[in-house]
Parts: C-alpha cells; sequence; structure tokens
C-alpha cells in the first residue's frame, strides 16, 4: 500500500510535532521518508535562494530521530514559484506513494484553516495526501503547539458514498484495519430524506455489509453507520467523536462528484480537527 512518504516542511513552530507524527508511519508500511522544504522564489519572497545547504542541515537535524527510529530518510531541497507543483514534483521523483503536509490554526485563535499550498497539494495530487493537524498547547503561543492524535490508528472513520469513486479509500482504509484498534465506515444520506431514505436493504446496503465484512476478514474491528445531513458538516461531527484518523475519497458520487478541494474535502479538512487521509481514485 505505502512505502514511501514524502513530507513537506516549512520553518514554522509546527515542524517539530509534525516530524513528531512521523515514526508512526512504520505501522503504515512506509519504511522512507522524504523530507522536503521548497524555497518560494518570486517577486516579494525568495529570500532562502542561495542558501539550499543550510536548508540541507536543517532538514538533516529534523530527520536523526527518525533515522533513530528506524525509517530511512532523504533530503530534497528546492526552488520554487510553485510550492505544491514543486513538492508533488518530488514526490513523482522520489516515486513516494503518500504525501504529508500540515495544517495549524491561523494565529493559534481561529479554526483550522487549510494554507494555500496544502490545499493546492490535495487539488492536484494524483497519490493520497495525509493532512496533519497542528494545533496551540496550553500554553496558548505559537512558539508551542501540538499534533493532535498522534497516533492515528487508534479509531478509524471511513467516509464513503459506496460508489465505485470511493473505492480507492475504501482499500486504503481495508489496508490500515489490521493496524487499528476499530474502523468505522460512515454514509451520508441527505437529510431531507431522513425517514424516507433506508440503507437497510438493497445493493447500497449490500456493499456497505460487505465492506465492513472485508475489515473484518482483514483482522480488522469494522462497524457500520449511518447519519443524515450535510456531508461535510456531518463528517466533522462525528470524527470529533473520538475518532483519531478520518479516510475519505477525493472524487465519489453526488455529494463528492466531480469535487474539487473547495467542496466536501476541503471542508472536512478545515472543520473536523483530525488527520484527514485524501484518497485519489487509482487510475486504471
Amino acid at each position: 500500500m505505502f512505502n514511501k512518504a514524502l513530507v513537506g516542511m516549512d520553518l514554522s513552530p509546527a515542524e517539530k510535532p509534525l516530524v513528531g507524527c512521523l515514526p508512526e508511519l512504520r505501522r503504515w508500511r512506509i519504511d522512507t521518508i522524504v523530507l522536503a522544504h521548497v524555497i518560494r522564489v518570486g517577486y516579494v519572497e525568495g529570500a532562502g535562494y542561495g542558501h539550499e545547504d543550510e536548508y540541507r542541515a536543517w532538514l538533516d537535524r529534523l530527520a536523526a530521530p527518525l533515522r533513530e527510529a528506524g525509517l530511512q530518510v532523504d533530503i530534497s531541497v528546492i526552488d520554487s514559484g510553485d510550492p505544491a507543483d514543486a513538492l508533488l514534483s518530488l514526490a513523482a521523483e522520489h516515486r513516494a506513494d503518500l504525501v504529508v503536509v500540515g495544517s495549524r490554526s491561523h494565529s493559534f485563535a481561529h479554526d483550522l484553516f487549510l494554507g494555500s499550498v496544502a490545499k493546492d497539494v490535495v487539488r492536484r495530487s494524483d497519490i493520497p495526501v495525509l493532512i496533519e493537524r497542528i494545533e496551540a498547547t496550553e500554553a496558548g503561543t505559537a512558539e508551542t503547539c501540538r499534533a493532535v492524535c498522534p497516533d492515528k490508528l487508534v479509531r478509524v472513520l471511513l467516509a464513503t458514498d459506496l460508489s465505485e469513486h470511493s473505492r480507492s479509500a475504501e482499500e486504503v482504509a481495508i489496508e490500515l484495519a489490521p493496524k487499528a484498534t476499530q474502523t468505522d465506515c460512515l454514509v451520508v444520506l441527505p437529510d431531507q430524506g431522513r425517514g424516507a431514505i433506508d440503507l437497510g436493504q438493497g445493493a447500497e446496503a449490500e456493499r456497505l455489509d460487505s465492506l465492513v465484512k472485508r475489515i473484518e476478514s482483514k483482522g480488522g474491528h469494522g462497524r457500520a453507520r449511518v447519519e443524515y445531513g450535510e456531508p461535510p458538516n456531518v463528517i466533522a461531527r462525528v470524527g470529533q467523536e473520538g475518532y483519531s484518523l478520518v479516510i475519505l475519497g477525493k472524487h465519489g458520487r453526488g455529494w463528492i462528484e466531480g469535487m474539487t478541494i473547495g467542496n466536501t474535502a476541503a471542508k472536512v479538512c478545515e472543520i473536523a480537527k483530525r488527520p484527514v487521509l485524501i484518497v485519489p481514485l487509482e487510475k486504471g
């Protein structure tokens, strides 16, 4: 499933908690991490241009505890006017099968916002993207922050619309299920259909039941959930009920069809207050 992850790093208080989350990815079968930093060049920015060696030394220091944890770590620094495109190009160059980016609270005074780079990465990526949630500690300063749910496989929530477009996300959840304590499969139905729409029978009910059985056949613990309402809001609300990771597809039928990151996935990332793994439909 996953073997190598490319991790976008920036010079911010989020770097240490983000790095602290990475050893857990060994449970995802990842054995190689690429720590990547993009020096943004352009009309205003570009102060880091020409200081690539300093950035490599900084990344090498961050890599030390990861190597001690048994991970192979590569370092990459690149100049670009388009950080998202540069990160995805590096992911392709290194043949990574997962991109990891952190997103943190804006000034630690408001709820999570999905920064422009992270948003562009998710919009353009054709491989799974893990959005790590970083927020302030009780100290409440920008210098003291922590990762939410450093152990992401305690309780996993898979949000699916049971369509073909959700199958790649379902397959990832099934593969991770043996490592997770529990994997719940959530289907969100329109609120106006409450009482009229029943998933208790028919092809969709069979698909949901089959999904849970596949999770259990892999040695995981699965459960089906059906909720009503606006999908992003419901997924975010349910995700905060003790779940440590939310998995959803990048495209889907109905409420995610033709999705750009500005719609369902973006809103879930912004309001779920949990790590989110977004899985594009696998080509072929």
